[in-house]
């Protein structure tokens, strides 16, 4: 005979939980209603977009949001919920901060780093550590650590419906970062403690599948947990009125799980956006069951970051070494010029709208941080000139678009601990993966946007471009060739020209890091609508730019 047991275990559809996460808490309908908060889809939900092609959306992590003193945020409100949609806030040269900076930059998007309930480690105060929160526990709790009182179990969720009501109150829409591919522990998982063996990919020895690296992989092709992530996702949607979801490591989902969420999703709104890291991991599924970036035209109106483009540009680091892009003088013109055309030869993509641009994320180094590191002799100013073309160059590609709070004004983890202010190997480790590094790693600094008033004023022109003209987010491909040719983008030139004809408007654009001046023609007939050129002539732009002109007719 069996020997009887219990095993005690929390609820995995818990909407609730303890400070530390580690029980469920039962609340009321009354606990988790707040004034003014309304869920709207469809037509009530003017802030989601009809083409997610026009997306410029901004990631950002609530703690770093506000945590820092330069933000302006009430001390008490810094690193919450509350304090990521406190207006009125500013640096100490009264120019606007957070919630108010969002706004003015024109994103129509913000994308939050984890905000449901995660594994969490304390100093020896009893205060929580920074993490971004890749460390599932509870997938439908709200993180207790971002409330204005984590020991009031309601309260994490009525502070978060009152952030994204005064976001939607903005016209911008929310994006949550989810993580349903791995859990962070899986002794103290309720999937594990429910159900053994299930809502996981276990090798046949009994050990648990690894392609996440994390220590454990899910398994969604399995019914139940399937069944869960929909359950999951359409409660943040209905509860929560989220109009979004970026998918951490997607590729280790499986393709039909991707398309019923799709599904799912499409009948309370079509335009809630999703996309996800369609990276090839682990060996639990079929290549062609693999819900990745090469399957992406079994998966309609699902995007995928786009590393291609994002490496053209910038470079990247790759097993440890740094490698350049355009915007250092990298031969990568051909690349550059498809995804200019919505990186359809890049990919197996249906639509632009399977395409994220990007060229910072809170992965790897922020690019501010890989170009000073490329280019160590540059003057900050060069280095800034290179930080906005790079910036401009993907925004202005199309398919939907992708930035890093702080990117646009050379935000940096660089963060000096070596002797007479030396960057030690360790600091640059710290600064490529900061996901654990404390607050005065991750803390946006608001104070540097006081020496960047430029690059800032220039990228919110170019977002102006790409959320209000047509020109940049063309929702077809059909469209994309009917009206967007490439002129020149001759390997190793250094520079790209192209055109837009729309109905609308009739465009120029230059990307130019020749190193040299770029000249203009017939300049007679081209009108400078943006452009980063320090230049003071009408007909040229200078080495390291981009221009956007109007051809008049």
């Amino acid at each position: 005979e069996f020997p009887h047991h219990q095993t005690l275990t929390r609820d995995p559809y818990t909407i609730a939980t303890s400070p530390d996460g580690k029980r469920s808490v039962i609340l009321s309908q009354q606990d988790r209603q707040v004034e003014g908060f309304k869920v709207k889809h469809g037509t009530d939900a003017p802030w989601r977009l009809e083409n997610p092609c026009k997306a410029v959306i901004c990631e950002m992590h609530i703690r770093d949001f506000t945590k820092s003193p330069t933000s302006g945020v009430p001390e008490n409100l810094r690193g919450t919920f509350l304090g990521a949609a406190q207006t009125g806030t500013t640096n100490q040269f009264d120019q606007a901060t957070a919630f108010d900076y969002i706004k003015e930059l024109g994103c129509n998007y913000v994308q939050l780093q984890p905000i449901f309930d995660r594994h969490k480690e304390y100093d020896e105060d009893g205060n929580v550590t920074y993490n971004w929160g890749y460390d599932p526990q509870n997938y439908n709790a709200p993180e207790p650590s971002f409330s204005s009182n984590p020991d009031d179990p309601g309260q994490v969720i009525r502070d978060l419906k009152t952030m994204i009501q005064a976001y939607h109150d903005a016209g911008i829409g929310v994006i949550m970062d989810v993580v349903y591919n791995h859990t962070f522990s899986t002794v103290d998982a309720p999937f594990q403690t429910t159900v053994p063996d299930y809502y996981y990919r276990m090798n046949p020895d009994g050990t648990f599948q690894n392609g996440t690296g994390v220590g454990n992989e899910t398994a969604s092709e399995h019914e139940m947990y399937r069944k869960y992530m929909i359950d999951s996702l359409l409660y943040w949607v209905k509860e929560y009125n989220i109009d979004g979801f970026r998918f951490d490591l997607m590729g280790i989902h499986d393709v039909k799980t991707m398309q019923a969420i799709r599904w799912a999703l499409d009948e309370v709104d079509p335009r809630i956006i999703t996309y996800g890291e369609g990276w090839d991991m682990g060996i639990g599924l079929a290549p062609y069951d693999k819900a990745k970036k090469d399957n992406a035209y079994q998966m309609p109106n699902i995007g995928f970051f786009n590393d291609d483009q994002r490496d053209a540009i910038k470079g990247g680091e790759v097993y440890g070494s740094i490698k350049a892009g355009f915007v250092s003088g990298a031969a990568t013109e051909p690349i550059v010029a498809k995804a200019i055309l919505g990186s359809r030869e890049l990919g197996s993509y249906l639509s632009p709208n399977q395409v994220l641009n990007y060229v910072e994320a809170h992965d790897n180094y922020n690019l501010h941080d890989l170009l000073v590191t490329l280019h160590p002799d540059y003057s900050s100013d060069k280095i800034m000139r290179q930080v906005e073309t790079a910036t401009a160059m993907s925004v202005l590609m199309q398919g939907m678009s992708f930035i890093e709070l702080g990117q646009e004004f050379g935000r940096t983890k660089l963060l000096a601990t070596g002797e007479n202010g030396e960057l030690t190997p360790a600091d640059r480790e710290r600064a490529m993966n900061s996901y654990n590094a404390p607050d005065s790693v991750n803390q946006v600094n608001w104070d540097l946007i006081n020496e960047r008033q430029e690059s800032i004023e220039f990228i919110r022109q170019i977002i102006r471009l790409k959320t209000q003209t047509r020109a940049f987010s063309y929702p077809t491909y059909e469209e994309v060739y009917r009206h967007v040719f490439v002129h020149t983008a001759a390997e190793n030139s250094g520079w790209i020209v192209y055109e837009i004809h729309g109905a609308a408007e009739h465009l120029l654009v230059v990307f130019n890091a020749k190193g040299t001046s770029f000249y203009f023609e017939n300049a007679g007939n081209l009108e400078m609508l943006v452009s980063n050129s320090r230049s003071q002539e009408s007909n040229v732009i200078d080495d390291i730019s981009v221009a956007v002109l109007k051809v008049l007719s």
